[in-house]
């Protein structure tokens, strides 16, 4: 079911109705679905955009020699020239249609040019990134073709840039809290007051997509004070923004509060329909995920060449460390990580080019990646011992700049509960129906027989071992795809347990939502592991080996992972670990037992 829209808007599938089993590849792992074709064959970059994609990620290469970006980092600032230059190669217009400017790339070569930027430098890829993946997003998404004539050039030449205004003091990943309000007047236009914190390009955008509360009289009862989404620019009357945030990374980016005070803005600067702005705040920020986790996974390969080196030439013990067992094991980790996470945000973004559902996905690859990032540099620094201490072994900017990752987009304990609430949604929903149908069986037979039938069907295979298969992986990983698909069983009776136990308390056990998301996470990423390796052993044969190796490997680690999460959804110490937090609220900490 789809909401209706005004022209020239874009319309979602409705999120408050029953999710189904084929909604996403993700969401359909949660059932014991085994969507193949959403991850199999493959992903390839279209040929129609291959040579832009060298051209481009040349050009980047070549600006990164010829600028000095360590500027950035010591002016806590992007200077003038460098935002120059981003402008004359057209950086900011890489999403945007050619028809207003941009060069109109795909989901999948945007990701790919926004990690070549991130490998630059952090700031850079913040500033594009706030800008593309969610500063003008909306409007891409659900402008009018009139808004989109208006602002879209300029935002593509980069003479206006933009950012996105969301988080206020008491609404963060909880959006549902913001307090900025919308007041309609006599005339027609809209009074915007309240302010917003943490704005990336918040000081140097003058194009911005902003959040508010509205009120509706006319609209049923409970929807109206709804959220808006508004676009707002610099130069409107009452309008400001605070001084740059000092910040422990990403130091060159500008982050600032913003702030409106009876702001006039006219109905037509609305995006999307009015009292619908949440929908369009998650849909731009379930894209903007992608781009931050494929940012992340190029992150860990320069990582990993900034520390071999180091490995091959530096001699402990009359030996380089590369040759020592434990060293060699962080590189393999790094390794798994860098495959897996790339094999990950391609396939997702595919997904997202061809139209598909890829919500939980994004929100999975943000995770995934991101986390991944932060474990890499933390392994890197300990390989390169003192030196990675040190300002000049380069360790340390990219410490303080990958700290954030798992913040922004939503933190990963939010979407962690976002994954894991969004699989169980499908199985509540059958199981409130199969609840429904046996209290009434006899009320609609034909109903009836449907869902039960579909049910059994499902329960039956999860215990005789009929489940889908995993189909367009290569025969040597027909072992991996086995677990792949013992696992997508298990999981699915874990969750179909576990609503049946607590119902809709089911929400408020972040403990076994978040392992039921862990597990499913583990899920996808081994789905995009083997697609990626089955099409490097079609394309490579015995060439082929290292990928193989990766993904069997990841498979054996990633097994131990989930079987752990699936026994402690029955065995654990939550309780245990409630109290004492509970104990810490109440009393705080005990006296300590250095000196007694």
């Amino acid at each position: 079911m789809e909401t209706t829209a005004q022209p020239g808007h874009q319309t979602l599938p409705d999120r408050t109705s029953p999710a189904t089993a084929d909604t996403g590849f993700a969401k359909g792992l949660f059932f014991g679905n085994i969507l193949s074709e959403r991850v199999f064959p493959y992903a390839q970059t279209d040929p129609d955009e291959l040579n832009l994609l060298q051209m481009t990620s040349q050009a980047i290469r070549k600006m990164a020699l010829d600028v000095d970006v360590s500027r950035i980092e010591r002016e806590k600032r992007v200077p003038d020239d460098i935002l120059d230059v981003f402008r004359q190669m057209g950086l900011f217009g890489l999403v945007i249609p050619e028809t207003y400017g941009g060069f109109g790339m795909s989901n999948s070569a945007y990701t790919q040019i926004f990690s070549e930027i991130s490998m630059v430098d952090g700031s850079l890829c913040t500033m594009v990134g706030a800008h593309q993946s969610i500063g003008c997003k909306a409007l891409l998404l659900f402008g009018t073709q009139e808004q989109k004539q208006r602002f879209l050039p300029r935002l593509a030449t980069g003479e206006m840039i933009a950012a996105f205004g969301l988080t206020e003091p008491e609404a963060g990943s909880d959006a549902q809290s913001l307090k900025t309000t919308a007041t309609l007047t006599p005339e027609g236009d809209y009074l915007i007051n309240g302010s917003k914190i943490w704005i990336t390009n918040g000081g140097i955008a003058d194009f911005f997509t902003v959040f508010a509360r509205t009120s509706h009289p006319d609209a049923p009862e409970g929807k109206r004070d709804a959220i808006t989404a508004f676009i707002v620019t610099r130069d409107m009357p009452g309008f400001s923004s605070g001084p740059e945030e000092k910040k422990l990374g990403m130091c060159g980016s500008s982050t600032t509060s913003l702030h409106f005070d009876n702001v006039r803005v006219p109905q037509t600067n609305i995006l999307g329909e009015p009292g619908k702005g949440f929908r369009v705040a998650l849909a731009v920020l379930n894209n903007g995920r992608l781009g931050l986790a494929g940012a992340c996974s190029i992150g860990v390969r320069k990582l990993i060449q900034m520390a071999r080196e180091h490995a091959l030439t530096r001699k402990q013990f009359g030996k380089p460390l590369a040759e020592f067992g434990l060293i060699q094991s962080k590189f393999a980790a790094m390794a798994m990580d860098a495959y897996v996470g790339e094999a990950c945000v391609r396939t997702t973004a595919h997904l997202m080019d061809r139209g598909m559902d890829y919500a939980v996905e994004s929100a999975m690859c943000k995770v995934y990646n991101t986390e991944a990032l932060w474990r890499s540099v933390n392994e890197c620094i300990q390989i390169a011992g003192g030196t990675g201490y040190m300002v000049e072994s380069g360790y340390e900017k990219i410490l303080r700049d990958s700290r954030i990752f798992m913040i922004w987009e939503g933190a990963n304990e939010v979407l962690r509960l976002f994954i894991g609430l969004s699989g169980l949604q499908g199985p509540g929903e059958q199981l409130k129906e199969i609840a429904k149908t046996l209290k009434q069986p006899l009320r609609n037979k034909v109903a009836s027989l449907g869902v039960l039938s579909e049910f059994g069907v499902r329960w039956i295979a999860r215990r005789v071992g009929t489940m889908e298969r995993l189909k367009g992986v290569h025969p040597r990983l027909a072992a991996e795809a086995e677990v792949f698909e013992r696992y997508t069983a298990r999981l699915a009776e874990a969750s179909e347990v576990a609503l049946r136990k607590e119902g809709k308390g089911i929400v408020d056990n972040q403990f076994a939502v978040r392992r039921l998301a862990d597990v499913a996470t583990d899920l996808y990423a081994l789905s995009c592991a083997l697609s990626r390796a089955s099409q490097a052993v079609e394309a490579k044969g015995e060439n082929a080996d290292h990928d193989v190796r990766i993904v069997r490997t990841f498979c054996r680690k990633a097994r131990r992972r989930m079987a752990e999460n699936l026994r402690r959804m029955h065995r654990n110490d939550d309780d245990s670990e409630k109290r004492i937090a509970q104990t810490i609220y109440e009393e705080g900490l005990p006296q300590h037992g250095l000196f007694l």
